[in-house]
């Protein structure tokens, strides 16, 4: 039995041809692993280029988005390279590739219906990130949320509430997003007037009141406009004035022009209309 055993291994080792071939296939799996390093080196340099003339085209491309979009597509070409070549190296070593693709086919099959909702978010967290939708501070409202993005992930978005509660919200489920942060906004205030004063003054006054907070205030960009008489109803008249401020900044500049508004109105002595209620009580 040993001189069995022997025999067939000196033949093996003695076996030019066996060994011809098993040099020959070590070789091509050798080339095939470093063709396959260069070309991803060259597929990572090709993304590089794309994306950083990206990002000098479009100045709101920042360069942290940027780098994440970069790590993201090296991922995903370094995967594709390196499974095309693996079959490449199991086919050369003898391996059945039908029967490799198909069991890979039902394990991702599987995978893929079990985490369905995970690659859903992933996908749309990437094109939320392409498509440059929002970014970290940005002030968003998407749905039932409306805050701050303090934390961005290619699966889920954190975004924070003005009473500092943070909702953890899905990609997936981000839908009808608008973008506070991304253009410069309208203040608007309205004021209701009564229609015992002179309305032209009142617009003055109006006017002269947003001005200060215009040379006050560097959140606004243009100086206030006025719109005039916007609706007229039971209780008086209501006057429009905006201004173009900063992303973010309309709301501070609307409740700051208010109050230099009922202050200037207070020195004038002009009241606000407002509703009054009469208690009529019977006498007993």
């Amino acid at each position: 039995m040993l001189d069995d055993l022997w025999n067939s291994t000196y033949a093996l080792l003695s076996d030019t041809e066996f060994w011809l071939a098993v040099v020959s296939t070590l070789v091509k799996v050798i080339v095939i692993l470093v063709l396959a390093r260069i070309l991803l080196g060259v597929l990572k340099r090709v993304i590089t280029q794309i994306l950083q003339k990206r990002e000098g085209k479009y100045v709101n491309v920042s360069e942290q988005r940027s780098k994440t979009l970069t790590s993201l597509l090296h991922s995903v070409v370094a995967n594709v390279v390196y499974f095309i070549a693996i079959l490449l190296v199991l086919d050369e070593l003898g391996f059945n590739l039908a029967s490799v693709l198909v069991g890979a086919g039902v394990l991702g099959l599987a995978i893929g219906f079990g985490a369905q909702n995970v690659v859903r978010d992933v996908i749309t967290g990437f094109f939320i990130l392409y498509e440059d939708q929002f970014s970290v501070g940005d002030y968003i409202t998407t749905g039932q949320y409306t805050g701050t993005v303090i934390d961005f992930g290619l699966r889920v978005t954190k975004i924070q509430d003005w009473t500092g509660e943070v909702n953890i919200i899905p990609n997936g489920h981000i839908e009808d997003l608008k973008n506070y942060s991304k253009e410069n906004s309208y203040a608007v205030v309205d004021m209701r007037v009564s229609y015992g004063h002179d309305l032209e003054k009142l617009q003055q006054l109006i006017m002269d009141a947003s001005l200060v907070v215009y040379h006050s205030n560097e959140n606004m960009i243009e100086k206030p406009d006025m719109l005039g008489i916007q609706e007229i109803s039971e209780s008086g008249a209501v006057i429009r004035v905006i201004a173009l401020c900063k992303p973010v900044m309309q709301w501070g500049v609307e409740r700051e022009i208010r109050r230099a508004i009922l202050d200037s109105f207070a020195e004038k002595g002009i009241d606000v209309p407002y509703q009054q209620v009469t208690v009529h009580q019977k006498e007993a």
